[in-house]
């Protein structure tokens, strides 16, 4: 999405191209209506079966709840061979909904546990999930609990892939910049 969708192109068949910072910004900005946003690294391990298991949706909602955050509606991703290791968090597509979900974006940001933290523990662990990695499990020092470390960021239209296709049909790419100015 190196081009720029505000403006039509002029006589041609090609669009005007963006620098790569633009091009960022543009990615960026056109994200998934109702808003969501995707947290990865909900897995638990494998089952009996080998089938891997993960936060549950009401598991989920609790814990997004403890964090403050309210409106929000947790759903699993699973495969072929169980849970994918993401949740999404579906908010309300109204104002209200689309600030909640920034605040939760924000959230994982301000905690390094945004979409460039997790790209980065992906590249180190190259896709294997590892029980002793800090960057994917903490031990809980008071009771000794093993708790998944939590990855989220903001449902753009550079995640459709990521989605199941029940919300990727319902979808729509909106604007950031058209709610932006009415919070």
């Amino acid at each position: 999405m190196g081009w720029n969708y505000s403006k039509p192109p002029d006589n041609s068949k090609a669009y005007q191209f963006l620098s790569a910072d633009e091009a960022a910004a543009n990615q960026d900005d056109l994200i998934m209506w109702p808003p969501l946003v995707i947290i990865h690294n909900t897995n638990t391990g494998k089952n009996r079966d080998g089938r891997m298991e993960g936060l549950g949706n009401k598991t989920m909602d609790n814990k997004i709840r403890e964090l403050g955050f309210m409106g929000g509606k947790s759903k699993s991703l699973y495969g072929r061979d169980g849970h994918l290791g993401i949740t999404l968090v579906k908010f309300a597509g109204d104002h209200s909904g689309f600030k909640e979900a920034i605040r939760l974006a924000e959230h994982f940001e301000k905690e390094n546990h945004g979409r460039k933290d997790w790209a980065r523990v992906q590249s180190q662990t190259l896709g294997k999930d590892d029980e002793n990695n800090a960057n994917l499990v903490k031990v809980d020092e008071k009771k000794g609990e093993k708790r998944r470390v939590l990855y989220g960021y903001l449902g753009t239209a550079f995640d459709l892939d990521k989605v199941d296709f029940d919300t990727r049909k319902k979808a729509v790419i909106e604007s950031k910049r058209e709610y932006k100015p009415t919070m």
